[in-house]
C-alpha cells in the first residue's frame, strides 16, 4: 500500500548539448587549432635551436672536437642485451671513440632493480667490441635525460661532451644541456629502420616529454647527486697520508 504522506519530488532533467549547434563547433575549432599550434611549436622549437650543435657522422669524426662522449640509456632486453635503439646509440658512440674525438665513454641510464641495469649493459656491449674497461665511466642514477645531463656535469666533472641518442631525442637532450651550461655535442642515432608504427610512438612520446624539458627548464627538479666520481680526465686526488702515531708517554714515577 502506497505511503499518502510520501513526498514526491519533481525529476530533474538536464537539457541534452547539441554537439551540432555553432558554439561547439567553434570550441572544437579552438581546440583543435590549440593542438595543432601546440604540434609544430613543440616540433619546430627544439630541433631549430640545436640545429647548429647537431653533427651529422661524417664530421663529427672529421671535425668535432675532442671530449668525453655521454651515451643516453634506452631499454635492456630481459636477457641484458640492449635493444636495437640503445644498440644503434652504442655505435654511434663507438665510431666517435675510434676516430679519436671521444677519449672515453659516460654511460648513463636507469638502474631500477637488480635485474635491470641499462649502464652494465653499455658497458659490456662495448667491452665485447674492444673498448679498454678503463675507458668506460658508469652513471648508474641516469634515469631521466635530466638527470644523465645534470649528473655530468656535477658528479663527473664533465663541461664539454657529446651526448649520443635517437635522432628524435637529440634535440631535446641538446636543449637540457644549454640550460645546464654545458658545451654539448650531439651525435644522431638513426631509427630511420624501425618500423613506422614505432616511430610514431617514439615521437608521441617525444611530444609529451618535451613539454616536461620545457618544466625542467623553468623549475629545475631535484636530482640524485653525491659524492665527485673519478673520470680518466679528472681523476680524484690521492687521501693525505695517515698521521704518524703519536709517541708513547713517559711512564709515571713510582711512589715513594
Amino acid at each position: 500500500m502506497a505511503n499518502p504522506h510520501r513526498r514526491i519530488l519533481p525529476r530533474l532533467s538536464w537539457p541534452r548539448p547539441d554537439w551540432r549547434s555553432p558554439r561547439f563547433r567553434w570550441i572544437g575549432v579552438l581546440v583543435l587549432l590549440g593542438l595543432m599550434g601546440d604540434l609544430i611549436w613543440i616540433h619546430r622549437k627544439f630541433p631549430v635551436a640545436a640545429r647548429a650543435r647537431i653533427l651529422q657522422p661524417a664530421e663529427a669524426l672529421l671535425s668535432g672536437p675532442a671530449a668525453p662522449v655521454l651515451v643516453l640509456g634506452a631499454g635492456v632486453y630481459s636477457d641484458g642485451e640492449p635493444t636495437a635503439v640503445l644498440e644503434a646509440r652504442l655505435q654511434a658512440a663507438l665510431a666517435l671513440h675510434r676516430s679519436g674525438r671521444a677519449p672515453w665513454f659516460l654511460v648513463s641510464g636507469d638502474n631500477r632493480s637488480l635485474n635491470y641495469n641499462e649502464p652494465m649493459a653499455m658497458r659490456r656491449w662495448l667491452v665485447k667490441q674492444g673498448v679498454p674497461e678503463d675507458r668506460i665511466v658508469h652513471d648508474f642514477a641516469g634515469r631521466r635525460t635530466y638527470d644523465s645531463l645534470r649528473r655530468a656535469r656535477d658528479v663527473f666533472g664533465v663541461r664539454t661532451l657529446y651526448v649520443v641518442t635517437s635522432d628524435f631525442h637529440l634535440p631535446r637532450a641538446l636543449y637540457l644541456a644549454r640550460k645546464l651550461g654545458l658545451d654539448a655535442w650531439g651525435l644522431p642515432a638513426s631509427t630511420g629502420d624501425h618500423p613506422l608504427g614505432l616511430r610514431l610512438l617514439f615521437w608521441g612520446r617525444e611530444w609529451l616529454a618535451r613539454h616536461k624539458a620545457v618544466l625542467d627548464a623553468w623549475y629545475p627538479p631535484d636530482v640524485l647527486l653525491g659524492p665527485r666520481e673519478a673520470t680518466p680526465d679528472n681523476p680524484l686526488p690521492e687521501p693525505p697520508p695517515e698521521p704518524p702515531p703519536l709517541p708513547e708517554p713517559p711512564p709515571l714515577p713510582e711512589p715513594k
